[in-house]
């Protein structure tokens, strides 16, 4: 059995740590990294709001590594208030809180005293200012990221190679499926052309012209019936298509795509021109496999 370099699009990975910010406060952060079928690459991207920043940059290490595929990646801070800054009342705010009810207490007459418990109940009187995230947390982040990236990367690998040997087997079944195309494709060829010489002698030497024209269909259909220039681009494409699996690109899965939709035309003129039942019976074993492999090729890179 050949083997193959191929990459599945499928792969999971997490990583549980606890970060420690600059004030000493601890968390515990968790990720989980997920890869799945797409045409393109795509991403959904989900952080607390102090890792934002980090976005740009975990969607270009994705894209340069995993190249291809749907990317869900998901971090979650145990503490999220670990990167946030000193509470600090909003003196402005609370000055002109204290001002408005000065101005109900002279209008209305009021004598009742100001108590700190009647400002802290109100809505905005403290700020929160975000810290940046250090560069300490940040190099342990970005390479707890690489390192689920290349978790990844192993999956992936691992369902590539189980990938690559359901291929290969199915290759080896079209191949002796078109060997019996090949050889009764012949056979009928024969069949037909001795039918067409014993009813060109029972019309003998007569010219006229609805005898013509009797001749020539025959002659049409027998060129009809022909299928060996099909079979030998069947042949063509596949050896094709074994050739992108032995090469040592990244991604191969839209060629190999593209690949098996002219493999599936030319066993579908096969089947179109040639109206034998043996034929048509090994035609239909061939497009079941290729069915097969195109649900396969979905998944790879």
């Amino acid at each position: 059995m050949k083997k193959y370099t191929i990459t599945s699009m499928t792969g999971f990975a997490s990583k549980t740590f606890v970060l420690i910010a600059p004030s000493g406060e601890r968390s515990s952060i968790s990720m989980n990294l997920k890869s799945l079928n797409s045409r393109f690459f795509e991403n959904t991207i989900k952080l607390p709001i102090t890792l934002t920043h980090l976005e740009t940059i975990l969607i270009k290490q994705f894209k340069e590594k995993l190249r291809r595929g749907h990317i869900y990646f998901t971090a979650y801070l145990g503490n999220p208030n670990i990167f946030e800054g000193t509470i600090t009342p909003a003196m402005t705010i609370i000055d002109g809180y204290v001002q408005a009810m000065n101005q109900i207490k002279t209008k209305y007459n009021l004598s009742d005293e100001i108590k700190i418990d009647n400002i802290v109940r109100l809505p905005n009187i403290f700020s929160k200012e975000e810290q940046p995230l250090d560069e300490e947390s940040t190099n342990q982040i970005l390479a707890a990221v690489t390192d689920l990236i290349e978790k990844v990367i192993q999956d992936r690998t691992t369902e590539g190679n189980a990938l690559a040997t359901d291929l290969d087997n199915r290759i080896v079944i079209i191949k002796k499926e078109m060997v019996a195309i090949s050889e009764r494709a012949h056979v009928f060829v024969e069949e037909y052309k001795k039918k067409v010489h014993a009813t060109l002698q029972e019309i003998g030497a007569d010219e006229n012209l609805i005898v013509n024209a009797q001749k020539s269909g025959l002659y049409s259909m027998l060129d009809k019936i022909d299928i060996h220039e099909e079979i030998t681009r069947f042949n063509s494409h596949l050896e094709n298509f074994t050739a992108i699996l032995s090469s040592t690109e990244a991604e191969k899965g839209k060629r190999l795509d593209f690949t098996l939709q002219e493999l599936a035309r030319e066993i579908n003129t096969i089947t179109a021109k040639c109206s034998d039942s043996t034929i048509s019976t090994h035609a239909i074993n061939v497009k079941v496999e290729i069915e097969k492999m195109r649900e396969q090729i979905q998944n790879i890179v």
